[in-house]
């Protein structure tokens, strides 16, 4: 009688189709061996197979998104009000894409073959973080804290992410989404947050629970002719499954950054602050920076390891606000020792540059609190969609 109810049950899921719910996830559509999911307001891509045919997945599944991303950001900003003409777009467009890893080449074209765009186009839209960072100096943007042991009070660490830009691209926010790709080809399931359409990490998670984000780093200029360092991240996600595993690695970016980065990386026990200058004529252009406090780590744009000999932005420079918004989290860290989690990351994440936190009112795109231990994150998009759990073992 109970195996009848189980398979009376499972027939059932199955013969409702899109109407199938796990708990707060919902299933929407599959194609070609993937599916889409709505987490609340959050789209979460489950991707299977070779890159090449997890693009092809990830086009058709997220296809009006897609053209709606490339008529809203190419069509209507950069070219209608960013005075971008079709081919600078394109020439810096075909730069990042020159770069890229062939298995992330792959993603694209399988992409552009379901998505309808085409393949210039969808080259085109991968590259939209960029356009406007081209041939001229990056500004402060992207905070990170993480606490753990006496700051979670002995709970598991938690770690929050506001990634920031220049503020129209809050237009894009309600696109951010995130994509598990689960790689037969080479790699271990990792799940990334981004646009729809964009192959790169600026945050992301794999399974084995390692979790990294990138901010700006000092003021400098970007190298196009250098791998793009946000896919050169999804590859360390995909490639390693320790933090350990991971310093080589990112000693192996010297003199080969496509721009000044500060990227942290965490797991379950503790996190660390890589500082990447972008500048070839270093002789040491990595530096791993540990805790500022046992338990605490806080990054925001300037490089803090003291053997850079390079002194932080003064309150006379437009850069200085990647001082404040480190001193305000600093700040609030001290403030809330012991009674860290998500609930407490999230009030921090709330909180305004003005009123002592480190998020930015105009400029904060989409904020990330993870729970690495527990494969967990939530997402926002300020003015697009409010906090949304994702559980990420459900997809892994």
């Amino acid at each position: 009688m109970r195996r009848l109810f189980i398979s009376f049950f499972l027939l059932t899921l199955i013969a409702c189709g899109d109407h199938v719910t796990m708990t707060d996830v919902t299933y929407v559509s599959s194609f070609e061996g993937g599916q889409r999911y709505a987490a609340g307001a959050v789209t979460v891509l489950s991707l299977h197979g070779s890159h090449y045919q997890m693009g092809r997945q990830y086009g058709m599944l997220m296809k009006y998104d897609i053209n709606s991303l490339y008529h809203s950001a190419i069509d209507g900003r950069f070219i209608g009000k960013e005075n971008f003409t079709y081919d600078r777009l394109k020439q810096i467009a075909y730069l990042v894409y020159s770069v890229y890893p062939q298995k992330f080449k792959d993603i694209i074209i399988g992409m552009s073959e379901t998505s309808g765009l085409g393949l210039e186009k969808q080259i085109i839209l991968n590259a939209i973080e960029m356009f406007p960072k081209y041939n001229q100096v990056l500004p402060a943007l992207c905070s990170g804290i993480a606490v753990w042991g006496d700051y979670t009070g002995g709970g598991p660490l938690v770690f929050g992410r506001n990634n920031d830009d220049t503020d129209y691209y809050r237009e894009f926010g309600a696109y951010t989404i995130v994509a598990v790709f689960h790689p037969t080809d080479s790699g271990q399931p990792t799940a990334i947050v981004n646009y729809a359409g964009l192959i790169y990490a600026p945050s992301g998670m794999n399974r084995d629970g390692v979790f990294l984000e990138l901010n700006s780093g000092n003021v400098e200029w970007i190298y196009p002719d250098r791998p793009l360092i946000f896919s050169t991240l999804f590859s360390f996600l995909e490639d390693y499954s320790t933090l350990s595993e991971l310093y080589p690695a990112f000693l192996s970016i010297k003199g080969d950054a496509t721009l000044s980065s500060i990227v942290n990386v965490a797991d379950d026990r503790e996190a660390f602050s890589y500082e990447i200058s972008a500048f070839v004529e270093k002789n040491d252009d990595v530096k791993r920076r540990y805790q500022d406090r046992q338990g605490l780590l806080v990054a925001t744009n300037h490089f803090v390891d003291p053997s850079w000999g390079i002194a932080p932005p003064t309150p006379d420079n437009d850069y200085s606000w990647t001082v404040k918004r480190r001193d305000n989290l600093l700040t609030l860290a001290e403030r809330y020792k012991g009674s860290f989690d998500v609930e407490r990351m999230k009030q921090v994440l709330d909180t305004k540059i003005d009123d002592g936190g480190a998020t930015q009112p105009n400029e904060t795109i989409y904020q990330i609190i993870a729970v690495p231990k527990e494969r967990l994150m939530w997402l926002q998009a300020p003015g697009n969609f409010a906090w949304q759990k994702i559980d990420l073992n459900r997809f892994f």
